[in-house]
């Protein structure tokens, strides 16, 4: 895995965490078109991160859909520069928390859950051809990793969408791996109108993950946050309190989850926590992630 540390900044120690932010990666923190205005944006969410995070108690992370080498290599082309204190990759099937102190550090406790589930390559294959034999044939993407096993299929043409998704969810649950399907994100380059077939460890998903870490961390469902662009996060954002999609989420996670931050990718998130952390905070403090170099007070 590309060193995620780097030449970059790991976010503080939070000895005493009292809010969660659950982000997913790509399109939701992470703008894939890199415009100078989302650049701006992302840098203030990061520079907010850096300097108010240890005051307030929050602990913020990634959750994203693929494995951890593809983040890492994200990371590094899109110049990311801060670190968060966890990485929710797989769908969560792999969980990392970071610090300047230790690198990165895998959760030892929820590898030993997953690894449980007996997922396996033979399995995913086992689940391939069952479905090839049922005329769904699949295409393995290069994103595979440790613990995901990533493949696409273009359904026009070969049945109702709804069909075919509840097949393969059929058939991934008779050989014992989990699975998410969901439709192509056209801004990461992906054609329209085809879908992503994740096989992971049965039991893993965004939902579970959340609810281990605000479980481990000790902070309550009504302080913790989630933001998500499309339909694949709609259960993370439902598995806390405050939960958002950005403005530029699908049209499909806009149906499936009402609430919207007012604004699109990192902006978006910036918004919500000014709005809603920082009241909690000094107020003869400058407005949340307006501090200017020398005026921080911790």
């Amino acid at each position: 895995m590309p060193p995620l540390g780097d030449r970059r900044m790991y976010l503080p120690r939070i000895a005493a965490p009292r809010w969660v932010v659950f982000a997913d990666f790509d399109e939701t923190y992470l703008a894939h078109d890199g415009s100078p205005e989302r650049r701006r944006d992302r840098r203030s969410l990061e520079q907010l991160l850096l300097e108010e995070a240890a005051s307030l108690g929050l602990v913020f992370g990634w959750v994203a859909d693929g494995p951890i080498d593809l983040v890492a290599a994200t990371v590094g082309t899109h110049g990311l520069r801060v670190v968060p204190h966890f990485i929710a990759s797989s769908w969560g099937a792999e969980l990392d928390f970071f610090s300047r102190e230790e690198g990165r550090r895998p959760v030892a406790e929820w590898d030993a859950r997953v690894a449980q589930s007996g997922f396996s390559r033979a399995r995913v294959e086992g689940a391939i051809d069952d479905l090839l034999r049922r005329g769904i044939p699949l295409v393995r993407r290069e994103q595979a990793g440790r613990r995901i096993d990533s493949y696409m299929f273009q359904p026009n043409g070969r049945g109702p969408r709804p069909e075919i998704t509840s097949t393969v969810h059929k058939v991934a649950e008779r050989h014992g791996i989990g699975v998410h399907v969901y439709p192509c994100h056209p801004a990461l380059g992906e054609p329209s109108g085809a879908h992503d077939v994740d096989f992971v460890p049965r039991g893993v998903g965004k939902r579970q993950v959340v609810d281990f870490i605000l479980d481990r961390l000790g902070v309550p469902r009504s302080r913790a946050f989630g933001f998500g662009d499309d339909v694949g996060d709609v259960d993370m954002l439902s598995a806390v309190e405050h939960g958002y999609l950005v403005d530029n989420a699908t049209d499909d996670a806009r149906r499936r989850f009402s609430r919207t931050a007012g604004a699109s990718y990192a902006r978006g998130i910036l918004d919500v926590i000014e709005r809603r952390v920082a009241p909690e905070g000094d107020a003869s403090r400058p407005p949340l992630g307006q501090a200017k170099p020398g005026q921080f007070t911790p």
